[in-house]
């Protein structure tokens, strides 16, 4: 193979391995389930925490490892200032780049959309394999984290869900189970831990 045919190869197989979306490239990271268990979640019976002007009460424990099928940073809305970021995550069948190929997901408004196109898979399980979450970060650091995760990574989260009580005492609950949809559905997590998984190249940058 000539230095000229393998320099053409090379930048073949790079352009291969990225996927351009709205919210930048996705990573692909090939076939295979890369996040095969569902999240975890417990009690949580902590004290209600205060983060500016809003209150967060938390009402379980969360520990999730999947797959990011789409992220999307919100300035604006009511959320914004305490929730910045919704990241799309999927486990399960939907961290398996093979399931992924002829699927989309969009992000708007924040809601999570799915289109399936010619995907054989079906709308129930990827509604219980997947969550469209509002991530609150625990501090600044952590938001740095959170804003640097590209799409297409296996990332792992870990703090507790919590409701949020605004200024004028209205209340966004928390999504407690994987099966709703619709409005409400959401789980809003306050985010203590974050830790990309693959590529772990990613994560040990930011840890220098």
């Amino acid at each position: 193979m000539t230095f000229a045919r393998g320099v053409v190869r090379i930048l073949l197989a790079v352009a291969m391995s990225t996927i351009m979306t709205a919210c930048g490239e996705r990573l692909v990271l090939g076939d295979g389930v890369l996040a095969p268990a569902e999240p975890r979640q417990w009690d949580a019976e902590s004290p209600a925490i205060r983060v500016g002007d809003f209150a967060l009460f938390p009402r379980a424990g969360y520990d999730i490892t999947a797959k990011v099928l789409s992220k999307r940073q919100y300035r604006w809305d009511d959320l914004a200032e305490v929730a910045p970021w919704d990241f799309a995550l999927g486990w399960g069948t939907l961290s398996d780049e093979a399931t992924l190929k002829p699927i989309k997901v969009a992000q708007g408004d924040r809601f999570m959309f799915w289109h399936l196109y010619d995907s054989p898979l079906d709308i129930n399980i990827a509604n219980r394999s997947s969550a469209n979450m509002h991530l609150i970060p625990a501090n600044s650091v952590i938001m740095q984290r959170i804003s640097a995760i590209p799409p297409g990574a296996i990332v792992q989260f870990k703090g507790e869900l919590v409701d949020v009580q605004f200024p004028d005492q209205s209340v966004i609950p928390t999504s407690l189970t994987r099966t709703d949809t619709g409005p409400g559905a959401c789980e809003i997590l306050l985010v203590s831990a974050v830790n990309v998984l693959h590529p772990a190249a990613i994560d040990a940058e930011k840890s220098d």
